[in-house]
């Protein structure tokens, strides 16, 4: 075989050439092709500049194909030591894939010496996976052979540790690199950890500390940002972010303009939250109109938030399980029963959507609501997942609006066993009492409050 390859030169030259031309616009056809020209012209299978080109022309693809890529990867294995290359090219393919475990059986297998492109990747898989264990071995590891001081290794495993639920230790190895030494993807790692954890204060305040070294956002950063001060309720930071972002021409932005969406109208402010939908033209997603969708419905503007449904189908726009929520809650307020069984309906029939506790919270919300409070218990006691604390919560508010005593009783003690201390089903049960005019057991629930040191939320 290696009397042949000299022969072959001339016909691998053309091949990685050929390789090379079409990276402008790559294509599995291509590859293919030309993969089988280079075996039609002698080029060995296992020949590692052809593997070595080939591999990087599969990465460019905008679905990589893992199953060719790791077969191409295994005819160069036979011929001793592989070079990272091939091998973190491949984990990189695994690590994007629906597969993203393949790359770290290929890591176990010490197929190369690892090099500062091999954590990256296996650090995105542990990610992709929730698999914390194996990325806290991969961090050691990357300590020990000297990479973790990397800004990208760095940079994958805030963003591990915040997929993971970890955001002390993502913003331990945040805190642990040099200011000047981060880069945009470190900011936006650990801002959208924080996000992605329920911590809004620490959004802002690592946006504010981003800002003080002169750093400039990007959409992501906005993202992030805008999601913060929704959480918040904090309209008047929000607005100042918006105006920042007109400022520095972020507002073509469709996902700044979603997130801004859903910043106005979690705020109350459905007006701005329509101008922003208005504006965006030709450029709303389903996540616009969905955003929009709930926003209306939350806030009470549920004919409103129908008929932007209905534009939405005639737009052959596919909608999601959230615009569903947004649609039967829609219903819900505006008392429409029958409708929102219709939605319901054509959600599975129409969209293959399958029901979440979320949609038959909703489906609970809209029978009580209606005053239809036994329905929504018989609804309840038969659906086909495991009643959550909201949905039980759900029921209680609809008997302390309906004055139904027994029924929220029974939703009471089932929250006692799901989620106790929860200030907000006492308040709901000390306005059952109060609608039925039990008077001492409304004072002897607020002692327990108090004995108990139940806090009151004020949004509660």
């Amino acid at each position: 075989m290696s009397e042949a390859i000299p022969s072959t030169r001339p016909a691998l030259r053309h091949c990685v050439a050929l390789l090379r031309l079409h990276l402008a616009a790559p294509s599995l056809a291509a590859a293919k092709q030309i993969h089988a020209r280079a075996l039609r012209a002698g080029v060995p299978t296992s020949h590692p500049l052809l593997a070595k080109h080939l591999l990087f022309h599969l990465a460019a693809l905008r679905a990589p194909p893992l199953r060719y890529a790791v077969a191409v990867l295994s005819r160069l294995l036979p011929h001793g030591p592989l070079d990272p290359f091939p091998l973190n090219t491949v984990l990189r393919i695994a690590a994007g894939s629906p597969r993203p475990r393949v790359a770290l059986e290929l890591h176990r297998r010490r197929l190369a010496l690892p090099d500062t492109h091999t954590y990256p990747p296996l650090l995105q898989a542990c990610a992709r996976l929730l698999a914390l264990r194996e990325g806290e071995c991969l961090h050691a590891e990357a300590a020990k052979n000297g990479f973790v001081t990397l800004v990208f290794v760095q940079n994958s495993l805030v963003h591990l540790y915040g997929a993971c639920g970890l955001f002390e230790s993502a913003h331990k190895v945040f805190d642990e690199m040099p200011v000047r030494g981060r880069n945009l993807v470190s900011w936006n790692s650990m801002l959208n950890s924080f996000a992605a954890n329920g911590r809004p204060n620490e959004v802002l305040t690592v946006f504010w500390e981003m800002l003080g070294v002169d750093f400039a956002p990007d959409g992501f950063t906005i993202v992030s940002v805008l999601t913060a001060c929704a959480e918040f309720g904090a309209l008047a930071l929000g607005r100042r972010v918006h105006v920042y972002v007109e400022k520095v021409g972020l507002v073509e932005n469709s996902h700044v303009s979603n997130a801004l969406i859903d910043l106005y109208a979690k705020c109350g402010s459905v007006n701005d939250a329509r101008r922003i939908f208005e504006e965006m033209g030709l450029g709303r997603t389903v996540v616009s109109w969905t955003s929009l969708i709930v926003g209306l419905a939350a806030n009470g503007f549920g004919k409103e938030a129908l008929e932007l449904f209905s534009l939405m189908e005639r737009e052959k726009l596919v909608p999601t399980e959230i615009t569903m929520v947004g649609v039967l809650y829609a219903c819900s307020h505006c008392g429409l029963v029958d409708d929102g069984f219709r939605y319901f309906d054509r959600m599975k029939e129409d969209y293959g959507i399958s029901p979440r506790i979320e949609h038959l919270g909703c489906m609970v919300d809209l029978l009580g609501r209606a005053g239809r409070v036994e329905e929504a218990y018989d609804y309840i006691i038969t659906m086909p997942l495991e009643p959550n604390a909201v949905v039980w919560r759900t029921l209680l508010g609809s008997c302390a609006m309906h004055k139904k005593l027994e029924l929220g009783k029974v939703a009471w003690e089932r929250l006692v066993e799901l989620d106790p201390g929860h200030s907000g089903d006492y308040v709901l049960l000390s306005n059952l009492y109060a609608a039925v005019g039990m008077w001492a057991d409304v004072h002897v629930l607020r002692k327990t409050m108090v004995k108990d040191r139940v806090r009151k939320n004020p949004w509660a």
